[in-house]
């Protein structure tokens, strides 16, 4: 239930670390677009709206002049096509695209350049000395509301830049937290990645059946012993008609007994012996020899099959056929280690099975089939 229960939220953080590194990203990408509109909305939009209202007020002026007879008409009507241009090239260039972000701006201004425009025949049939005409009026006119409208809107503290500053604070609040949030998902996924790696390498060094180290586990250990050169006597421990109870009681009885052995075993674990099981009906025992020991454990695995086990409810007689080989002493390697035990304990079996026996060899280049004769005798338990 665990397992499966950190699994779901392993795959749920790494389902939801992805899209919040994904809203960051997109968080990031509008605060940096609102900060651009921000700042190139006060440089360059700006710059070509003082432009508009210096060219407005300048061909306010020389209508003004005109009107009074103090200048040519020529002049202003230059004037007047300074400031046509001026606002075509505001409404139609497409470099001068952030004065699409201010509300109205586009229609006031083009507005503006629609009465510009329909004016044109006006200017060109005006005469000079008729300083309160209506037409002059209504420049005038529109020239100030022009400003007005555009002193409000492009100040910074007009409702569209301080609509765009807010945004962009809380785009940046957004972030912080979203970063927050990441960090703390992605340690989560961490420290739960560890726990299911920790979890998974516990199962991995235990047998799953009874509980004890695994065979993965013992290869481990005798590297370790041996990379470390410390001394150790292995056991290698085969049931004794094992397939007979599986064949007779069925298998439900065959693991009862692996459990029960595999029980027995694990009361010898302690610091100086270690139990682990092969697979199958073998199991093994690790004896460190860095140091005396006032049982000998040969003795100790003996005793441990004197009992018989209870199986489908009835006492069953049960025995082991033991091998072992020592470190340094006979064995250089694990594999040297694991190959004497498995001949000492096929010679047990061959002499009747139910005992144990050490493996030994006259002289370190002995090959373990050849090694019969000088294995000592065995004690055998009944």
């Amino acid at each position: 239930m665990d397992k499966c229960r950190s699994r779901k939220i392993t795959t749920l953080l790494a389902f939801i670390t992805p899209l919040l590194f994904i809203s960051i990203l997109m968080a990031v990408t509008a605060l940096k677009r609102n900060s651009d509109v921000i700042a190139n909305s006060q440089n360059e939009v700006a710059w070509y709206v003082l432009q508009l209202n210096k060219e407005y007020a300048e061909f306010h002026h020389q209508l003004h002049r005109y009107s009074v007879g103090t200048s040519d008409h020529n002049d202003m009507m230059l004037q007047y096509e300074i400031l046509w241009s001026r606002f075509k090239t505001i409404l139609t260039n497409t470099h001068i695209s952030h004065i699409y972000h201010f509300d109205g701006a586009y229609h006031q201004i083009s507005k503006q350049f629609a009465y510009i425009q329909s004016i044109e025949s006006q200017l060109l049939a005006l005469q000079p000395g008729e300083p309160e005409s209506d037409l002059i009026k209504q420049v005038k006119d529109n020239y100030e509301n022009l400003v007005i409208f555009l002193s409000h809107k492009f100040r910074l503290s007009s409702g569209d830049l301080l609509k765009k500053v807010k945004a962009t604070h809380a785009m940046k609040m957004l972030i912080y937290f979203l970063l927050c949030a990441i960090v703390l998902l992605g340690g989560i996924l961490l420290w739960s990645l560890w726990l299911e790696s920790k979890s998974m390498r516990k199962l991995a060094m235990s047998d799953t059946l009874t509980g004890i180290h695994s065979r993965l586990w013992l290869n481990h250990q005798l590297n370790e012993l041996i990379e470390a050169k410390q001394p150790f006597r292995f056991y290698l421990i085969d049931l004794d008609g094992f397939k007979t109870v599986n064949d007779t009681l069925g298998h439900h009885a065959g693991d009862t007994l692996l459990k029960t052995v595999a029980n027995r075993l694990a009361a010898l674990s302690g610091e100086h012996y270690h139990v682990a099981r092969m697979g199958g009906d073998e199991f093994a025992v690790i004896e460190s020899l860095s140091v005396q020991h006032e049982i000998n454990i040969s003795q100790k695995l003996l005793n441990s099959f004197q009992q018989p086990a209870m199986l489908n409810g009835k006492p069953f007689a049960i025995s082991a056929s033991i091998g072992s080989s020592e470190y340094p002493l006979n064995a250089s390697s694990m594999s040297e280690v694991l190959q004497q035990a498995d001949f000492a304990m096929y010679e047990v079996k061959q002499r009747g099975k139910n005992g144990i026996l050490d493996y030994q060899q006259s002289a370190p280049s002995a090959d373990p089939s050849t090694a019969a004769s000088n294995v000592k005798p065995f004690s055998k338990s009944v």
